[in-house]
């Protein structure tokens, strides 16, 4: 609990603060969900496919590294924003955010899982609780 209202305060802080470059803000928090959602969308994967996990986890990286570049050289060639120190801020801000989002979330359904399933007399099979 403690966790999850520091990382709202210090968002709606930074908000607030950053008010002024407020399209800077939004830009750096926009590429930032971009980014970590289609990484984490891939890294994801290797759940799926443990066979190929290592293939998935390096894609992750680089499609994210690839959003990340690209979109920080598209934003400063087109000269749309106006403060850099906001956009760096926003978008390390909210990639931290998403990132502690989605592990909490991925947490919380491999729990209901895990309540959900039981071992059949340790074997390594399981059944569904119903």
């Amino acid at each position: 609990m403690m966790k999850k209202s520091l990382i709202i305060g210090s968002a709606v802080t930074i908000a607030v603060l950053f008010s002024e470059h407020f399209h800077s803000f939004s830009i750096g928090f926009t590429l930032a969900i971009v980014a970590v959602s289609c990484g984490y969308l891939i890294a994801y994967q290797a759940i799926l496919r443990p066979q190929y996990a290592m293939s998935f986890l390096v894609l992750a990286a680089i499609t994210k590294l690839a959003i990340t570049v690209t979109g920080v050289i598209w934003v400063f060639s087109a000269d749309i924003i106006y403060s850099p120190i906001t956009f760096l801020v926003a978008y390390a801000l909210f990639s931290v955010l998403i990132t502690y989002t989605v592990s909490r979330y991925r947490a919380h359904r491999r729990d209901i899982s895990d309540q959900q399933q039981r071992e059949i007399l340790q074997t390594g099979l399981y059944e569904r609780v119903k």
